[in-house]
């Protein structure tokens, strides 16, 4: 009798807890309107209020961006039933469901005309769905289906989701169906393998990219990136390639990603190469943030901030290697390369923001600073792409040096990779991830101040003393250059304006502001360059500034300086040391 109980209790727990199915449909009937139709049936519902919610934010993209406010027209019937739906909260729509449905379809349009990778865009040529902008979900819901509607004279659609049927997709929950982008129209296709999975990309709008060419060096820069942790977790990986007059940047996603490059712009060899960079660094993603991340980075609340100390670790040491593997790939020289991590030195150690802000302040306050600088941004804040990647590159050489050259950064994430992402299926602690650097080190390296700690006095022998490890100088390039203000401007349309003013630089505490147009020095008209007229005027002289603020003429005075900024140079010291051939090898 007992056993027949557990049983029925059982059973009735597997019914109480069974997820709430959605089923979607979108129909593009009119891209000229910029605007999708989007139906919710929503089935084997229990509740008697049904709280439907939009994201605020989309994964990748850390900023909340109120994807809400595009959303019009939401109704809900059961049947010829008319359900009672009403907002509770910015991004909450709550249906009422009083009279117990088991089914209920939800309507509303939303507006898709921001082209970016962070959100949706539908226009005459084509539509691309970034489904966090623009689907509502439930908490209590599990598997379903997306059905879309879209005009013939598109012929192609391109996406991770699984078809079932024409036009007709499957997800398992709905972390996994927003983190499929959709791209529908008539662009074309490339498709090639890395470790025996298909890639896909998607060539969209008008172009000037020499097809086979970039195959091969897409395929090539995805199997440089693959060889860092060793395996490869998807079934399929699809790249969507927007291509846009001005304008750049990408967005990973756990089986694809989207990135933006300027249309004709494949026959610059320098873009070029940035743009196979910025390639390498979005695939590179699938290990390092989908799989490897801090535990903040997933499961998503969708509805506010994720915080971590960590984005330094999702995107420094991404940004790390996107430029390695470029090299690693024989895009880039050797000196190539090291002139660009000086680069990644100097603008680490030239932001007054870094002595200011720390790795894991900037991580966790990137909602509301990384993504939203003013004027004073340079004087208060540090990037953690760039900063992230300097630390990386130390790391790196502090783990190979521990390890007397048998384990480096590769070897950090493959034990991360094994231990998080395939043992123990989450994400880890700070704690966890420092703890880790001295076990894959064999020693404690304390490594943990770097994130912690602002730039100080020190941190240049720091540097020098660590980079000495793999017989690497840094030093700073001789400048001679008193010409130094501290002014960054900008060019608005025949206007010359103020854009931000360094920290501890002449121009810093003048009467001085964002905006100011800057008319003349020393009675001569600025037209396009300031720095130019400066020069022009000649060294040591006092300048007398003219400028317009709000319609209102102002007078200053300043005197140039010498540029106090360091340019370092990475130079190599002994070019058959061990561990400097371990750390620069090539594939």
């Amino acid at each position: 009798m007992r056993k027949v109980n557990l049983i029925l209790l059982l059973l009735m727990l597997s019914i109480q807890t069974k997820a709430m199915k959605i089923n979607y449909t979108i129909d593009i009937q009119n891209p000229n309107t910029h605007y999708a139709l989007v139906k919710l049936e929503i089935s084997d519902i229990k509740e008697s209020k049904v709280a439907l919610k939009m994201p605020v934010w989309t994964p990748g993209s850390y900023m909340v961006r109120e994807f809400e406010r595009n959303i019009e027209q939401v109704t809900a019937n059961a049947g010829n039933k008319t359900i009672l739906i009403s907002k509770s909260d910015k991004s909450t729509w709550t249906l009422d469901n009083k009279s117990g449905e088991k089914t209920i379809q939800v309507i509303y349009k939303v507006y898709c005309f921001e082209n970016t990778v962070r959100t949706s865009y539908i226009d005459n040529d084509h539509a691309f769905l970034l489904l966090s902008s623009c689907l509502l979900y439930a908490d209590k819901q599990g598997a379903g289906t997306l059905d879309i509607n879209y005009p013939e004279t598109w012929s192609n659609i391109s996406t991770t989701l699984i078809q079932t049927k024409p036009n007709l997709f499957s997800f398992n929950n709905y972390d996994e169906l927003i983190d499929s982008p959709i791209e529908i129209g008539n662009h074309q296709v490339l498709k090639f393998e890395v470790a025996g999975v298909p890639h896909t990309v998607a060539l969209v709008g008008k172009n000037n990219c020499p097809s086979d060419k970039f195959k091969a060096d897409l395929q090539k820069i995805c199997n440089t990136m693959y060889q860092i942790v060793g395996k490869h977790p998807c079934k399929e990986y699809l790249f969507i390639i927007h291509h846009v007059e001005e304008g750049g940047g990408g967005l990973e996603h756990a089986n694809s990603n989207v990135v933006q490059m300027q249309r004709f712009a494949y026959s610059n060899k320098e873009r070029y190469l940035n743009f196979l960079s910025l390639c390498a660094h979005e695939y590179f993603h699938l290990w390092n943030v989908k799989r490897i991340r801090p535990e903040a980075l997933g499961p998503f609340d969708y509805s506010k901030e994720n915080h971590t100390n960590l984005l330094w670790v999702a995107e420094g040491i991404t940004s790390y290697y996107d430029e390695l593997a470029m090299y690693r790939a024989g895009f880039r020289t050797e000196s190539e390369y090291l002139r660009t991590l000086s680069n990644t030195f100097s603008s680490t150690l030239n932001r007054k923001g870094a002595e200011i802000q720390s790795l894991h302040e900037a991580s966790f306050d990137a909602w509301i600073k990384e993504y939203r600088p003013n004027e004073n941004s340079i004087n208060t804040n540090i990037s953690y792409y760039l900063k992230g990647a300097a630390i990386a590159a130390l790391l790196d050489i502090e783990l190979l040096d521990a390890s007397k050259g048998s384990k480096g950064l590769d070897h950090l994430l493959q034990y991360l990779y094994a231990e998080y992402y395939e043992k123990k299926q989450r994400g880890f602690t700070d704690n966890e991830f420092y703890a880790a650097i001295d076990f894959v080190a064999g020693k404690p390296l304390n490594f943990r101040s770097w994130a912690e700690e602002t730039n100080t006095s020190e941190t240049n022998q720091k540097i020098k003393n660590i980079l000495k490890k793999v017989a690497c100088s840094i030093e700073n390039k001789v400048q001679n250059n008193p010409y130094y203000t501290g002014i960054n401007t900008e060019q608005k349309g025949e206007k010359i304006t103020v854009r931000s003013i360094d920290g501890l630089s002449p121009a810093f505490g003048l009467d001085l502001q964002l905006g100011d147009e800057i008319i003349a020095v020393n009675n001569i008209r600025i037209k396009t360059s300031l720095d130019e007229v400066i020069k022009l005027i000649g060294e040591g002289v006092e300048l007398k500034f003219l400028i317009s603020r709000n319609g209102l003429i102002r007078e200053l005075t300043l005197k140039p300086s010498q540029n106090p900024k360091l340019d370092l140079n990475i130079s190599i010291d002994k070019g058959d040391d061990p561990l400097l051939m371990v750390w620069l090898k090539k594939n």
